[in-house]
């Protein structure tokens, strides 16, 4: 990926006065900025000792050839870098109460000021920002400088940040580094992750540069090419990661826009899009996989899809309930339709029985005989006629002994004591501890052997409490005990 390094030229001293951007349209400052050009494979080289190759220029932004990205550097003077403790906001409320943050720092009014808050530090507390004060007009005429650079990214930061803040040996990673102008020296110092200061220095030619006792034995760099354009690259390197504190770091407004409508220039479209593929290549590359931003979209998607899965499975269950409720309705229906009189007055009187027998303190612990369902008093009444005209049914001694001998065999020879036969339905009941003894399991309702054993084979066992069940009919059809 290649790279375009800009410096920003110093705003004139008499910038004071300018009120608007049109100000600066008759000065020479459009022609001041400086470029340096990094093609893609020295770029993307790692050897730290390669020799890079540049190719640099001063002159406007429409005359700087085309690059994947472009890296502007502000020079810190015409920054003013603070810290202070911001509300938590949205960016729109955000940028309301920045302007009364910033009074206390000011002699003056913050109207003719352009105030941006840094993204928050990882790892400190969101409330602790870094402010940056910039002449509103000076701004917002770099801005529209910015916008004919024929980058698809454009980053816009303080230079204060291409030097190094940690390290004391200034021969690897110099913290001060100063810029000749006009018999003035201004010098720039890093002094925290996202703060940096400048300063201007009356240059002696014979004592040369002389930095305030306070800074120690701190030596300043001349700012040059061969050692700005490897800072930035290191700079891009160690904030590839969204854990770094200048991942999101531009101080460009949001409102930025590259202008494509220029003379020229009506080419750079299609090549941005010849390019795209490269781009998207290139950008998972730049990231770690181990980055949390690499993963935020695929895992905002797989969060969808899984939330997709889970409604459709519950909405699928709802429909089977529904679907299984609706055709019991209709089961129920036309069984109703088909009943006689006798199973009709059989099902109220068992109804009505049922209820007082369910609120009397006497009512017997055996089963109803007769059935209290639809269900139930059709298929008594289908199989009354059936024995009438002389045709076997589910519901025969013969049938349900036979049902109750395949169960029986899957817990051995010797474990009924007892078996009730009512007509229509088979009681039976098992040794005490037996069926414990032969499967090794506890039983219950929802464990049960045997109820589990009755169900692969296709029988409808009810339990009755303790070791008796239930063998029903017809798989227990709507059959109510």
């Amino acid at each position: 990926m290649s790279l375009l390094i800009v410096r920003c030229p110093l705003k004139p001293l008499n910038g004071g006065l300018a009120s608007s951007p049109s100000d600066w349209q008759d000065s020479a400052c459009a022609e001041r900025f400086e470029w340096c050009f990094i093609e893609n494979e020295i770029f993307s080289a790692t050897d730290s000792e390669q020799a890079l190759s540049l190719q640099t220029g001063i002159g406007s932004t429409e005359s700087m050839p085309y690059a994947d990205q472009a890296l502007v550097l502000i020079p810190t003077i015409d920054v003013r870098l603070i810290e202070a403790k911001v509300p938590l906001a949205n960016a729109k409320k955000l940028q309301q109460i920045l302007p009364n943050l910033i009074e206390e720092y000011l002699l003056g009014g913050a109207q003719s000021l352009s105030v941006q808050a840094f993204p928050p530090v990882p790892g400190k507390p969101a409330v602790q920002r870094t402010l940056a004060l910039i002449d509103r007009a000076w701004y917002v005429w770099l801005s529209k400088q910015m916008e004919v650079l024929l980058c698809p990214r454009v980053r816009l930061i303080p230079d204060c940040l291409m030097l190094d803040f940690i390290s004391t040996d200034a021969s690897i990673a110099p913290s001060i580094s100063l810029v000749r102008d006009d018999g003035n020296i201004i010098l720039t110092k890093r002094t925290g992750e996202q703060l940096g200061v400048a300063w201007i220095e009356r240059e002696n030619v014979e004592q040369g540069i002389a930095l305030p006792s306070s800074l120690g034995t701190d030596k300043a760099v001349e700012v040059s090419w061969d050692w700005l354009a490897p800072s930035a690259i290191a700079f891009i390197k160690e904030n590839t990661s969204s854990k770094s504190a200048n991942f999101a770091l531009n101080l460009l407004p949001k409102t930025f826009k590259r202008q494509t409508a220029k003379s020229g220039i009506s080419s750079l479209s299609e090549l941005i899009k010849r390019q795209r593929s490269e781009k998207s290549g290139s950008a998972s590359h730049e990231m770690a996989w181990t980055d949390p931003l690499v993963w935020r979209q695929p895992m905002q998607w797989a969060l969808y899809g899984i939330g997709a899965l889970v409604m459709g499975f519950v909405m699928h269950l709802g429909w089977l309930a529904f679907d299984n409720w609706r055709w019991g309705n209709q089961m129920e229906l036309l069984a109703a339709q088909s009943l006689n009189s006798a199973s009709v007055t059989a099902l109220a009187q068992n109804a009505s029985n049922a209820s007082l027998a369910s609120g009397s303190l006497l009512a017997s612990s055996s089963p109803l005989v007769a059935p209290t369902t639809v269900l139930g008093a059709f298929i008594k009444q289908v199989t009354q006629e059936q024995r009438r005209q002389g045709i076997a049914t589910d519901a025969d001694f013969a049938s349900m002994a036979a049902k109750l001998q395949q169960l029986k065999s899957a817990f051995g020879p010797e474990v009924l004591q007892k078996i009730d036969y009512d007509g229509y339905a088979m009681d039976f009941e098992f040794k005490p501890g037996s069926v414990k003894q032969l499967t090794g399991q506890s039983v219950e309702q929802n464990t049960d052997p045997v109820i589990q054993k009755a169900r692969a084979l296709g029988f409808m066992v009810k339990p009755l409490g303790g070791d008796r069940y239930r063998l029903e009919p017809y798989a227990g059809l709507g059959m109510g005990s």
